[in-house]
Order: C-alpha cells, then structure tokens, then sequence
C-alpha cells in the first residue's frame, strides 16, 4: 500500500500526458458519405452541361439551363464552378488528356506501323471515344468556342498532328507537298467538321463512320 507521502502508481493508459488529436476521418467513416455525395453532384453537373454544349452550343446554353435541365440547385453548382466557363474549361482539359493519351498510344505501336497507319489508329479511336462520350464530345468542340480561354486547344491538336506529319516528310516517308503539310489541319478540322454536321443532320450513319470517312479521304490525298 502506498504512503500518503508517495505519489499513486498510475497505468500508462491513464498517463496524463496529452494525446494528439487525430487528423481527418477513417476510410468509411461518416464524412465519406457527403464526400462521395459531391462527387456524384460535381460529374452529373459536367454531364448535363455538356449534353448542352454539345446539342445547342456553348452560346446557347445558360447557367440557369443546367441548373434547371439537372435540378441543381445554384448554390450547389456554384460550389463546384464558379461560372459556365469553367465548367468548359473541365470539359477541354479532360479533351486534351485523352488526346495525348491516344496520340501516345498510336505512336508506341509496332514500328512497322507505316505513319497513315498511326494516323489512322489516332483518329479512329477520337472517333469512336468522341462517338460514345458526350462529354469528351464537346470538350472537342469547345476547343473552338472564340467566347472561352480555351488554351489554343484546337492548335495544341493539330501542332501535335503535324508534328508526326512533318517527322514523316524529313524521313521521306510522306512527300514534301502543299497537300501533305496542310494534312494535319484538314484531318482536325474535317473530325470537328462531321461531328457537327452529324448532329444537326441526323442521319442513319454513325458519328465513327463519319470521321472514318473523312480522315481515309485525306490520308489517301496527302499521303498518295
């Protein structure tokens, strides 16, 4: 038994020296749920968006059309962007990530791949990407939109084109032609091109057809 004079025997897990207070919450805990609640809200406000931009034009589409075509109520958009623009800015970065994801891919193939077919795989897979994926959809179109700082992202697209285009043409692999560097712009453009028109026409011929159709016909004039 302890003396009135000795201090008490206290068990580590009762020591008095303060504890650090936990930082954050553990994975499943309750703040998860309103977090995975924005995420939801966040990417169905980038969807219904872009389903605009891409059906009625970035000039046509309004704030207060998303909100009400999505039930979003402001606050909550605004929570998330600050205006419409940014919401376009979203939209085209995810266009210039997947562009350089493609790009890259085409370009590791196998060597023996000829360049008409590297541009062809390129241009093949934004087809059917931008064919299935309305927002990857109007992130493209965007990159023309002269109302929004879109990066110069549509000369981002054909500079990355043309870069491969003009490899080709030192190498001697495509002739040094008119036709052949001006290549990169009309396989960009005519993609942009069949995707407008195959919305506003509403024809019984897929969007990939469209592009393939296009994209074969250039290559066959600047690469023959």
């Amino acid at each position: 038994m302890n003396s009135p004079n000795e201090p008490a025997h206290t068990p580590e897990s009762t020591s008095t020296t303060p504890t650090r207070p936990r930082i954050g919450r553990a994975v499943g805990s309750k703040n998860s749920v309103p977090q995975a609640r924005a995420v939801r809200t966040r990417e169905a406000i980038i969807a219904v968006a872009a389903r605009h931009f891409d059906s009625d034009g970035y000039g046509h589409t309004s704030i207060n059309t998303i909100s009400g075509s999505g039930k979003f109520a402001k606050g909550a958009m605004y929570y998330h962007f600050p205006s419409k623009e940014a919401i376009a800015e979203h939209l085209i970065s995810d266009w210039n990530h997947i562009l350089a994801e493609i790009i890259s891919e085409a370009l590791a193939a196998e060597a023996s791949s000829t360049v008409s077919q590297k541009l062809a795989a390129i241009f093949m897979s934004l087809a059917q990407r931008i064919g299935e994926n309305t927002n990857l959809r109007a992130g493209m179109k965007l990159t023309l939109e002269p109302t929004i700082d879109n990066g110069a992202a549509f000369a981002h697209w054909v500079d990355a084109i043309s870069d491969i285009i003009e490899t080709a043409i030192t190498t001697g692999e495509l002739t040094d032609t008119p036709t052949t560097h001006r290549l990169a712009w009309n396989l960009c453009a005519g993609t942009i091109g069949a995707a407008n028109a195959s919305a506003a026409l509403r024809e019984d011929v897929d969007l990939a057809t469209r592009i393939e159709d296009v994209v074969t016909a250039h290559l066959k004039s600047g690469t023959a």
